[in-house]
């Protein structure tokens, strides 16, 4: 079936986008433009979701939009238009067997789909006759009108030059002008650029362009590893044994470099951990990074052994063994961070980055296990690439279901007896939290006055004065959460239906009964 997408289509889903989203942010609107276009996709068959790309994808793509709305935050939007983003590749090309190729062919599509929309034109046997004669009028007229709208140009420019020529421009062009001020002043160019912008959109949704290479490219890859057998074997073989030498070296000696510092670890972070009111930035932040980091550059180590015939070696069982030795202490180590960001959650309330690294620690662990399964199993980069990229989309999907600013907001509060709660950040979260940020001023106050870290500060020498700078005071905190209360509640007033959102409908109505 041909693609029923034309340009006469492409138009109408601009104006609507115009229409849904000129002077409004983003809401309810953006509900109402997906449900229409995935509603023409199913009207006109190319929504199938027979593949499980194509349902996968497409569950996620409601699923999260579903939370824009629910939640109205940054990385709700952020994680849905990268779904959404997604969803045209496996539209472009369904039997897609891994989302790097997904992804990979949507990129491709934000060039391609120009050419696709330049060449869908009708065939001259397909133009009938009349509308053939109109199109050769309009070809000969447009030699006429493009001569005269310079003469009128260069006229306008003589006539300002002097003032006298000017008169005769104006009396023979007057009402041309008149015209012409009359409907840039009434113009909206502001619709105009949302329409524009609408048009690159539906530009980038509707007129998809397959790409190929690409898709051969996915065709041909395979999940398991395949060896390629070299005509020099002997001198093969003595490569094979040399690297397998090498790497019963490397992994045996990282391994005991690794096993001592995981007993470090395990005595120092799991078991005897002391917070005595120090800072655990470098604690957390930096050590946690390098952690990543050293187990990211494990897994590479690890695939650079495996990357060719030593897979096939038959004498690499004790290689195979270290390695998942070796993937075995990265999660240890792995859960060591972990660990370490528990504490920093203990001691110093939540914050993104460290519900960020929650979810990041889980993809490295699901990491390290396709490792494992790769080398048992004798699997290919291919395999390993398309696992991961589904973990990291369901990971991602599940991540933008809750208000993080929320749950961040009540559980900082909450912990203001035993934990320091940082009043800057609190004050910078989005307004769906405000409800949990407007506390009462004595609360806050003596909230403040039991923060460890003032014990801290002072023992090294930091001054209140220089402290009350860094940190807001509970007078500051409490004046701008009631300015941006108020401020919040002037604003949901003036929005229209389109922008409304459950998040932000939900916290007005707190503040509203709280009041």
């Amino acid at each position: 079936m041909k693609q029923p997408n034309s340009v006469r289509v492409l138009l109408v889903f601009a104006v609507i986008f115009a229409f849904l989203f000129h002077r409004q942010s983003l809401g309810l609107n953006v509900v109402i433009f997906e449900g229409l276009l995935f509603g023409w996709f199913a009207f006109t068959q190319q929504l199938k979701l027979k593949t499980f790309f194509e349902r996968l994808v497409f569950a996620c793509t409601l699923l999260t939009i579903g939370f824009t709305v629910l939640h109205h935050s940054i990385w709700s939007y952020l994680i849905h238009f990268s779904v959404l983003f997604m969803y045209v590749g496996v539209l472009i090309a369904p039997k897609l067997r891994s989302l790097v190729n997904v992804m990979g062919m949507a990129l491709s599509n934000i060039f391609l789909s120009y050419n696709e929309l330049f060449r869908d034109k009708p065939d001259d046997a397909e133009i009938p006759q009349k509308e053939s004669k109109r199109k050769f009028q309009f070809k000969r007229l447009r030699f006429y009108i493009i001569p005269v709208a310079i003469i009128i140009l260069f006229a306008s420019l003589y006539g300002f030059a002097n003032p006298d020529f000017g008169e005769y421009v104006y009396a023979v062009l007057g009402e041309l002008y008149e015209a012409l001020i009359y409907f840039f002043k009434n113009i909206d160019f502001l619709w105009i650029m949302t329409f524009l912008l609408g048009v690159i959109v539906c530009i980038f949704l509707l007129m998809r362009k397959k790409n190929e290479v690409l898709e051969e490219r996915d065709t041909k890859a395979l999940d398991d590893k395949i060896r390629v057998r070299n005509k020099y074997a002997r001198s093969t073989m003595t490569g094979l044994k040399n690297e397998y030498r090498v790497g019963i070296f490397l992994f045996g000696a990282l391994n005991l470099l690794l096993l001592m510092m995981n007993i470090m670890d395990i005595d120092k972070v799991w078991l005897h951990f002391k917070f005595e009111g120090q800072y655990l930035r470098q604690f957390v932040h930096y050590g946690t990074i390098v952690l990543i980091v050293a187990i990211l550059l494990s897994i590479v180590l690890v695939l650079s052994f495996f990357r060719g015939n030593l897979n096939f070696y038959k004498k690499n069982v004790w290689l195979k063994r270290l390695c998942y030795l070796w993937l075995a202490q990265n999660g240890i180590l792995a859960i060591s961070a972990a660990v370490r960001n528990y504490y920093y959650i203990q001691h110093y309330s939540l914050a993104h980055k460290r519900i960020a690294v929650i979810f990041f620690i889980l993809l490295v662990l699901y990491g390290l296990f396709s490792v494992f399964i790769k080398i048992r199993d004798t699997r290919s980069n291919f395999y390993l690439l398309r696992k991961n990229a589904v973990a990291w989309l369901i990971v991602l999907t599940v991540s933008s279901g809750f208000n993080w600013d929320r749950i961040i907001a009540k559980y900082n509060f909450s912990r203001g007896d035993g934990a320091f709660v940082h009043l800057n950040f609190l004050s910078t979260l989005s307004d769906s939290a405000l409800p949990h940020l407007d506390q009462p001023l004595d609360k806050v106050t003596a909230m403040d006055r039991k923060q460890g870290l003032w014990m801290s500060a002072f023992k090294r020498g930091l001054s209140r004065k220089r402290y009350c700078k860094m940190y807001m005071s509970p007078e500051e905190y409490s004046m701008m959460i009631e300015y941006r209360k108020a401020a919040f509640q002037w604003e949901w007033k003036k929005k229209s239906w389109l922008e409304w959102n459950y998040a932000e409908w939900k916290a007005y109505n707190e503040i509203r009964n709280n009041e």
